[in-house]
């Protein structure tokens, strides 16, 4: 047993049989600590503010920058590998495809920035910077000439793409309304979801296909050729099979 005795400028301590009395000199003047660590949170990224995103791509100097087709099949059909919450927290997904301009991801940026507390919180993009160049001719111009000049870039969304993902200590009521306000000034139609969400929409798929009674579906249609109907889809329709007719 341990017993500390207190005196106004020693300290005795009594350990069994043995008494030992230790002296402690005040001394006064700046103490100099070093400062306690630095409160991290574990799993947010570096940044928490969105990144500004470049207008177009950069190329090496003497690289002649290139120009593409239209290419709609760059946002046709479902997004079959960025479809999921990588943080499982809140974010914005795309109900159809489109583009997304420079405009937009400023948009998305300066409002997601200013209204959401980045202390305890953080957001990320999703989507890649604008990549995919536009051409256009000038106004009142005649036809031919050849392909015009590139006007902007966009990039490409498909249907089912996660566009931004917000995480971190931040009440849903607030995420909700900084979310849903930058939804609905995209050029596509967009939903913003949480990880519920995204769960019992899966749910409901998995609960329309092991319940389903129609034993004529739309992919053992097509890989039997049910009434020579291979000459009569598209690519598209081919390649999407597996997801029924709706998801061309």
């Amino acid at each position: 047993m341990i017993r500390l005795f207190h005196f106004r400028n020693s300290k005795c301590l009594l350990e069994g049989n043995a008494f030992a009395c230790l002296n402690f000199q005040m001394s006064s003047g700046l103490k100099d600590f070093k400062d306690p660590p630095k409160e991290t949170i574990v799993g947010f990224p570096d940044q928490n503010r969105l990144k500004i995103v470049q207008k177009q791509p950069t190329y090496p100097s003497g690289f002649l920058t290139p120009k593409m087709p239209k290419r709609l099949a760059d946002h046709r059909g479902p997004e079959l590998v960025h479809n999921k919450l990588i943080h499982e927290q809140y974010g914005i997904v795309a109900l159809s495809g489109g583009q997304l301009k420079h405009g937009h991801f400023e948009m998305m940026r300066n409002t997601i920035n200013r209204n959401l507390d980045l202390n305890k919180s953080f957001a990320v993009w999703r989507v890649d910077p604008p990549w995919k160049p536009v051409t256009r001719h000038g106004q009142g111009k005649k036809l031919g000439g050849g392909k015009g000049a590139i006007d902007h870039y966009v990039t490409p969304v498909k249907r089912g793409r996660i566009i931004v993902e917000i995480g971190g200590y931040v009440p849903t009521r607030m995420v909700n309304r900084v979310l849903i306000d930058v939804a609905q000034k995209l050029p596509f139609p967009a939903k913003a979801v949480s990880k519920a969400d995204l769960d019992h929409w899966e749910q409901e798929d998995q609960f329309v296909l092991e319940n389903n009674l129609n034993t004529l579906r739309w992919e053992w249609c097509i890989k039997n050729n049910i009434l020579n109907v291979i000459n009569y889809v598209g690519k598209y329709d081919i390649e999407f099979c597996h997801l029924g007719p709706d998801c061309r």
